[in-house]
């Protein structure tokens, strides 16, 4: 808040144009800068920081959130895209002269998710789902790799087969890659038969990885989240996938989850043996090359706007012993490579995530200490960030760590995400029951995005 002087919430295609029309008519009235933000403040979806202030109880907790300029608005609202369709996407994206990560043409087919993961940030905020027309999503495809030269193209959404029309479009679209001789890649697939289809036609007897992200090794652990996946779904798409001649599977978890015990790590270790056990019930014949699992484990960080926004993250000594636990129970199995986050890594992200303004200072000084490009683990430097918080006075522990009570001010409690507070709170009583709430498809779950713009049923369910 320091830094920025002003943030624009949610979806930016319809709110940057109108940044830019404010800025110009700004310009022309020959107002000084502060004349500027507050014509900002007026239009939805932006926040300026500098109007409000944060208020500290003598214990340093936060207690308001407080306006210094009447005309600011009491709540940003993030900006919502209704039609995804009405918007332009980028059918001429730039080519850099350079290989880079993700080489390669990219076209958004719907935005939001509809699952309810409850640790999942992305799948809160960009509620409600809202997809682009298959034959948009064509024209667009073609468009890109007409204008690029791109030899590979992928599909961008949280769960690519979520989307209504995904069989009809993925044969569309694979049909086209064929006659361009593009490679297409399908990220988020649930795999079912029709996707296993699919993988076959796209990856023939180039068989790459597949990936599965149970997250949870036991089924009372994944209702805590709302993964909304049993057992039996992961292991029958494991033989299906075997079956079919994948014998390298990636497996995602999340240690350090709200409720987590060792039980649930035993589980963890469980999945693996029992994939291991499906390939050797295999027939000789359908076997190709010894199997390899990769159990890749990351560690949970609670997130603003999500039912575990309350919840402070396990502490690190916690997580090093799970680590250490569940890696003397991986190793007596050959065909398995376990791979886990970095502790500290995991921490400095809870301090972010979880930060209010009193963490500017932290942020400036570990700057000036040489944090850069921290996302790169050699550039990672965790002493010299433990020195910015002490350099600065700021308790990281509090943020990390704390619980917050229900009635408490949190930081980011000036934005509205589109889903309410008081969801929030019943899915994290239910997680605590070990109850599930259903995909929002089958019928309205009463979060309160339907309040703001059209959402899949008006009609509410307990």
């Amino acid at each position: 808040a320091p830094i920025i002087d002003f943030f624009m919430i949610g979806d930016g295609e319809e709110v940057l144009p109108e940044v830019c029309r404010v800025h110009k008519e700004w310009k022309e009235s020959g107002e000084d800068r502060e004349g500027f933000l507050k014509r900002l403040s007026a239009v939805e979806g932006v926040y300026v920081p500098r109007f409000y202030e944060h208020v500290y109880d003598d214990a340093g907790k936060l207690i308001e959130i407080k306006k210094i300029w009447e005309g600011a608005p009491d709540k940003v609202n993030k900006r919502i895209v209704k039609d995804l369709n009405a918007v332009t996407f980028p059918k001429e994206p730039l080519v850099p002269f350079i290989q880079v990560v993700h080489d390669r043409a990219v076209t958004e087919i719907f935005r939001g998710c509809t699952r309810g993961c409850r640790f999942c940030q992305a799948g809160m905020i960009y509620r409600p789902v809202r997809e682009r027309t298959k034959e948009q999503i064509l024209d667009i495809a073609k468009a890109q790799l007409a204008a690029t030269g791109h030899e590979e193209i992928s599909f961008l959404s949280l769960s690519t087969s979520d989307h209504s029309k995904v069989e009809e479009l993925v044969t569309e679209m694979m049909a086209l890659c064929k006659e361009k001789n593009v490679a297409l890649s399908l990220p988020s697939l649930r795999l079912d038969s029709f996707s296993f289809k699919v993988l076959e036609e796209i990856q023939g007897y180039r068989k790459t990885g597949l990936t599965f992200a149970p997250e949870a090794g036991t089924q009372r652990l994944r209702d805590v989240i709302n993964k909304g996946i049993t057992e039996e779904n992961i292991m029958d798409s494991i033989a299906q996938a075997m079956e079919l001649g994948w014998n390298s599977i990636k497996l995602y978890f999340m240690g350090g989850l709200p409720t987590e015990t060792y039980e649930d790590l035993d589980g963890i270790a469980d999945i693996a043996r029992k994939i291991i056990q499906i390939w050797r019930n295999m027939p000789p014949e359908n076997k190709i090359g010894r199997p390899q699992i990769t159990v890749s484990l990351s560690n949970f960080v609670p997130k603003a706007h999500t039912p575990f926004q309350w919840m402070g993250q396990d502490s690190q000594e916690n997580l090093n012993e799970k680590h250490a636990y569940l890696k003397e129970k991986l190793k007596t199995l050959k065909a398995v490579h376990f791979q886990y986050h970095d502790t500290r890594t995991s921490y400095i992200e809870a301090v972010l995530a979880r930060g209010d303004r009193r963490l500017a200072d932290a942020l400036i000084r570990a700057w000036e200490l040489g944090c850069k490009f921290d996302g790169w683990r050699e550039r990672f430097h965790y002493d010299k960030w433990v020195q910015a918080f002490a350099d600065t006075g700021l308790d990281a522990d509090s943020y990390a760590y704390r619980e917050f009570a229900d009635e408490d001010v949190l930081p980011w409690d000036l934005i509205d995400s589109g889903v309410t507070k008081s969801f929030f709170l019943r899915e994290r009583d239910l997680a605590l029951k070990e109850c599930t709430t259903g995909d929002c498809r089958q019928a309205c779950r009463g979060c309160g995005i339907n309040k703001r713009t059209e959402c899949f049923t008006g009609r509410e369910v307990s």
